[in-house]
């Protein structure tokens, strides 16, 4: 049995740093991500790393599972790490372990299931149209900033109902919470506080007019056990809505314009089977979106062999587990038609992504309009323009340039 950090450092996790993974030569951490693999396939499936103080890191797949179902041993409020500069919100049920985490998903789940969410399928498919409206007649866009970023904001807004061009405004807050808190902690500050003032405006509108239909009026009026949700609670109920939906869906959507862009053979099957989008979709969240949730240790446990603490951080690389060989034939592999695919990369037990049918829909509906319009590109490799990932606990592409012959926008 190995015990602590002593068996546990030594190799390529004691330096592991979501925030700054290495980036190989074709712009992403793959590389990287198959030589962590790797090391779980020789036997090391959960390591230590040292930085930022130090916590665990689980690679392999059914450790990950076992800690995401375990919600007793490894609590949600350890989810975030190093935490987000949020102010005085939390993410309403990411950081709450069950009552809290029950009752509240009770409360806001409605607008989140299956049919609600397909139900959404022509409104996304309008936004995208109008987004790549915007750039069809120029030849080249950097697809991250003009169409990935820009449909999760207008979506959301429009989702709570909520002006679509505040979207623009909820991309600046999802940096400053999930990045600025690092990299400028007081600017991080300022709009967050922005953000605050901004939902306690909508939050007070709805209180003075309601009976709204809209998600967010909806919300506001929902009643639990006679209760409904304060004031802090809708604030940390937005919060996590940008976080959770903003992020997730922008990466996913770059990560599969990425691949497409030099995966000819992929993208002629999608073009002559649009059937196969949904499945490659879920193939680009296996393999290029890797959410690294946290979970903090609520006694010591000696868990898959490895003593760990109360209070430890353990952190669950889903993009390390989705390429585990003993769950996936040919992990390496883009397989549309994959079945089954049980990726970790939107959750997995009782903390599964609440918005995972609208991240879904969202990507799904952002590929399969963008191959009908621009079947034809390449990646833009003029000085200048370069392919970007970034790391964090939601990595993914943030810069994919492409270029492409100009056409008749449909506007």
């Amino acid at each position: 049995m190995t015990t602590g950090a002593e068996n546990a450092t030594g190799d390529i996790f004691k330096d592991f740093d979501h925030y700054n993974p290495h980036i190989g030569p074709d712009g992403s951490p793959s590389d990287y991500i198959e030589a962590i693999r790797n090391q779980v396939v020789a036997g090391q499936r959960i390591g230590r790393s040292e930085v930022y103080g130090g916590f665990w890191v689980a690679g392999g797949y059914a450790e990950c599972q076992d800690i995401l179902k375990d919600t007793k041993t490894f609590s949600n409020k350890g989810n975030i790490f190093p935490k987000y500069e949020t102010g005085d919100a939390i993410l309403m049920m990411a950081e709450q372990d069950d009552p809290d985490h029950r009752k509240y998903r009770q409360m806001v789940a409605g607008p989140f299931n299956p049919m609600r969410a397909r139900a959404l399928t022509d409104q996304v498919r309008e936004h995208a149209n109008r987004l790549i409206d915007r750039f069809i007649g120029q030849g080249e866009i950097n697809v991250s900033q003009g169409l990935a970023n820009e449909l999760p904001g207008q979506f959301t807004a429009a989702f709570l109902g909520l002006p679509a061009e505040d979207g623009d405004m909820y991309r600046d807050w999802v940096e400053a919470m999930a990045r600025g808190h690092l990299t400028d902690p007081e600017g991080a500050k300022r709009k967050v506080a922005d953000m605050t003032a901004y939902v306690q405006n909508v939050i007070d509108e709805r209180r003075r007019k309601p009976g709204g239909t809209d998600v967010f009026s909806t919300i506001i009026d929902t009643e639990f056990e006679g209760e409904r949700l304060t004031d802090w609670e809708l604030l940390s109920f937005f919060t996590i809505l940008l976080i959770g939906g903003l992020e997730n869906t922008s990466r996913i959507i770059s990560g599969s314009i990425w691949r497409l862009s030099w995966d000819l053979d992929l993208r002629r099957r999608l073009l002559a089977k649009p059937s196969l989008v949904a499945g490659a979709v879920e193939e680009i969240m296996r393999l290029y979106t890797g959410p690294a949730p946290c979970r903090l240790v609520t006694e010591d446990i000696e868990f898959h062999g490895i003593s760990m603490k109360k209070g430890d951080t353990v952190m669950t690389l889903s993009g390390v587990a989705n390429r585990d060989p003993e769950f996936f034939p040919n992990p390496d592999y883009l397989i549309p038609d994959r079945s089954p695919n049980p990726h970790l990369s939107l959750g997995q037990g009782v903390h599964r992504c609440l918005g995972a049918h609208l991240v879904r829909v969202e990507a799904k509906v952002a590929v399969e309009e963008f191959l009908k319009r621009v079947p034809e590109f390449q990646l833009d490799k003029r000085e200048g323009k370069e392919v970007t990932w970034e790391g964090g606990q939601a990595a993914g592409f943030t810069s994919v340039p492409i270029v492409f012959e100009p056409q008749q926008s449909a506007g």
